[in-house]
């Protein structure tokens, strides 16, 4: 796949007050840096700099930290 493709299928995350509805399928419900509540809005101890897709799921994020 062209990375020109990749890059522009995926934007900064979109989120309001510092919390986003994440679910299972985001990169973030796996990071450390996140306080992953399904069903509930998550935070971001970094502010959300990761990427999202069409489908609004995190997909990428340079800060990501396996819990």
């Amino acid at each position: 796949m062209n990375a020109n493709v990749v890059e522009a299928d995926v934007w900064p995350v979109s989120h309001s007050g510092g919390e986003k509805s994440i679910s299972d399928d985001d990169l973030c419900s796996e990071c450390a840096h996140c306080s992953y509540r399904p069903g509930e809005m998550s935070g971001c101890e970094k502010n959300w700099p990761g990427l999202e897709n069409n489908d609004y799921y995190v997909v990428s994020c340079q800060m990501f930290q396996e819990k």
